[in-house]
């Protein structure tokens, strides 16, 4: 039984998976370890993460990021074309790669994209949906989810979505689309490793708005030890991180995949868990 609480620990919704444990074995190696991009901080000053979503569709933004001082973490619309052709160069590259799953919003007329997950789909077709869309390219830690400000909001959903990922050993990343996800409940209840994003990067399309973004971003990985951004792959937005990018050492923060604060946070939780 995988059990969803709410933020006070009330139990909400309880989702029956029939021998979890037996039907979907993590490997001993996880995907999103062996997949993931070395990291040598050892957590001495404030990391970030930036993730830059949306990519696939233009193959010049993925010869751009191949270019650029990393690493980023990548993730990728699995409808696009050329996946394994972009991803692998970007991943040579020394970026950390990831499937931006299409999700169903709320806003009726927005298109989320080809195979998009939607609650109104059988159960056959919407595993078929999630294993076509994780089958599009390899090398890849986890997911973020693309749009999905509707089905985020659906726990039996959003379950369904973790026990693909926990079978194939990924980690999940809630783009936070929705303030009432219950993305971060269903993989904490299936035991999915996660972390949601703090910002994101450009909403508005500026240079100066997204330095400020930055340093919102800076600001909370002080606070804190870690922050996680989302962006794009605007012209204006890779422009302002690459000269951002040559600030940070000065500034004592790192730069790091987010697979690197993933694991930090899973750390943390298993050692919280054993002192109690």
């Amino acid at each position: 039984m995988a059990v969803l609480e709410s933020m006070d620990g009330v139990e909400e919704v309880q989702i029956p998976i029939q021998e979890l444990d037996n039907a979907m074995p993590v490997p001993r190696e996880p995907a999103w370890r062996r997949n993931a991009v070395p990291s040598s901080e050892t957590g001495k000053q404030p990391v970030v993460a930036v993730v830059i979503d949306d990519l696939g569709l233009s193959e010049e933004a993925s010869l751009l990021l191949g270019q650029m001082q990393g690493p980023y973490t990548l993730a990728y619309l699995p409808y696009a074309d050329n996946l394994p052709e972009q991803t692998a160069y970007v991943r040579a590259a020394g970026h950390e790669l990831m499937v931006h799953l299409p999700m169903q919003p709320k806003n009726d007329d927005a298109d989320p994209g080809a195979n998009a997950l939607l609650s109104s789909l059988s159960q056959e077709e919407f595993d078929r949906r999630v294993n076509w869309n994780l089958s599009r390219f390899q090398g890849y830690v986890g997911i973020n989810n693309h749009m999905g400000s509707e089905l985020t909001e659906d726990a039996g959903a959003m379950v369904r979505v973790m026990v693909k990922l926990r079978e194939g050993g990924h980690l999940f990343l809630d783009s936070l689309t929705s303030s009432k996800s219950v993305g971060v409940r269903a993989a904490k209840a299936t035991g999915v490793p996660y972390i949601a994003r703090d910002i994101f990067l450009d909403n508005v399309r500026e240079a100066s708005a997204i330095e400020e973004q930055l340093q919102k971003l800076e600001r909370i990985a002080r606070m804190r030890g870690y922050a996680i951004a989302i962006g794009h792959p605007y012209d204006i937005t890779l422009e302002t991180l690459t000269k951002w990018r040559e600030t940070l050492k000065d500034k004592e923060i790192s730069l790091v995949p987010l697979s690197e604060i993933v694991l930090r946070q899973e750390r943390v939780r298993h050692d919280t868990v054993t002192a109690r």
